[in-house]
């Protein structure tokens, strides 16, 4: 897919995806993966979607609409895709689910487990890092 390509929106190539069964997924990651898939679906169920663990390199919060934003930091937060959205052969499929993982190829090789597990960021907003 090129980057002007209609139905490749974000630009993706198959280098921003993870190399096929190249990371493990906690139990309770891939949990909160298939019910963030029944939020989506909820939000448009004409369009097949696939949830993906997705590397964020800035984060900001606020704790309500009137306070001051915050930086939380790099780090892998769920985020929703149509299947058109994405090149072929990105997709994986894990226990049944269909699922992407758009993580640089340099925070793989730095991690030292190859895992996704399930974290509490300062906000207390729930999020995930790659051990």
């Amino acid at each position: 897919m090129a980057k002007d390509d209609v139905s490749n929106p974000y630009g993706f190539t198959l280098d921003d995806f993870a190399p096929t069964g190249s990371i493990d997924v906690s139990f309770v990651a891939m949990k909160q993966a298939r019910e963030f898939l029944g939020d989506l679906i909820a939000f448009d169920s004409q369009s097949e979607w696939i949830p993906a663990f997705a590397w964020c390199y800035t984060r900001t919060c606020r704790r309500s609409a009137h306070a001051e934003t915050f930086d939380e930091g790099p780090g892998i937060d769920l985020a929703g895709y149509r299947v058109s959205e994405l090149p072929p052969g990105s997709v994986e499929t894990r226990n049944g689910l269909k699922i992407a993982f758009i993580i640089p190829r340099e925070q793989i090789e730095h991690a030292s487990a190859k895992r996704i597990i399930e974290t509490r960021l300062s906000s207390g907003r729930l999020s995930f890092e790659l051990v």
